[in-house]
């Protein structure tokens, strides 16, 4: 395991603040960690129901198989189905993710990693990304995780530049199977046209409750509202995990 000086406390600091300062790709996304264990590998499945504030529901669902080749490295690769109210499913994109996990856990609670990403989008739209992900456990029963990311559209009419977005939490265990905290999403803006002011993106902030079932099924709940006039609020957004 590599470990790189980074000065910890330092780049979370400067995360949160982003995330406080600065929508959402899909004005929220799960807030994925940054640990690798080794000889992991299988299959999850997962559903979204999102339900917007005109009443509508939307929804999808992805299958993924990842496998971690050592103590810091992991290949993912999934396919994802999206319905937006009223229509059926139909594919939204395939990608393909590596996560390296650059710092182990430390004394204090703290590790970190990259995630660089590739995506082939049904629109056309195709992706490559890379992620800073971060976590730090503290006084036994708190969790922050703070994601920063830069994404680059490639393929014929792709748009120049790369688009800036985050995404953080911050959550309590209460029991060993539930967790309730903050979340925030957003986007920043594309570094190639500059960025736009705080009510020209798009933030949100809300509740979340999430945990296991048991070993193999998980839940996770939140409500996203928006704090610049580009947002909209999410009133109800439920996702379910399956793992195999």
């Amino acid at each position: 395991m590599i470990n790189t000086a980074i000065m910890p406390m330092r780049c979370l600091l400067l995360l949160l603040f982003l995330a406080m300062t600065a929508p959402a790709f899909a004005q929220g996304g799960n807030v994925f960690g940054p640990t690798v264990r080794e000889g992991e590998r299988g299959w999850e499945w997962r559903a979204m129901a999102e339900l917007d504030d005109h009443s509508d529901i939307s929804g999808s669902t992805r299958l993924h198989y990842q496998q971690a080749f050592n103590e810091a490295v992991r290949l993912r690769g999934l396919v994802q189905f999206a319905a937006d109210p009223g229509e059926s499913l139909s594919p939204q994109f395939a990608r393909a993710e590596l996560l390296w996990q650059y710092r182990e856990e430390t004394a204090g609670g703290y590790q970190a990693a990259f995630r660089f990403d590739a995506r082939l989008s049904a629109d056309g739209a195709h992706r490559l990304g890379v992620s800073w992900v971060h976590q730090r456990d503290f006084a036994g029963y708190w969790r922050v995780r703070a994601i920063l990311t830069g994404d680059h559209e490639v393929g014929a009419g792709a748009a120049d530049g790369v688009r800036i977005s985050y995404r953080s939490r911050l959550s309590r265990r209460l029991h060993e199977r539930l967790e309730a905290g903050i979340e925030a999403f957003g986007r920043v803006g594309n570094l190639a046209d500059g960025l736009p002011g705080f009510d020209a993106q798009r933030h949100t902030i809300g509740p979340a409750v999430f945990g296991p079932i048991n070993e193999r099924w998980r839940w996770h709940v939140t409500s996203q509202f928006a704090i610049s006039n580009a947002a909209s609020d999410v009133p109800v957004r439920f996702r379910l995990y399956r793992r195999f």
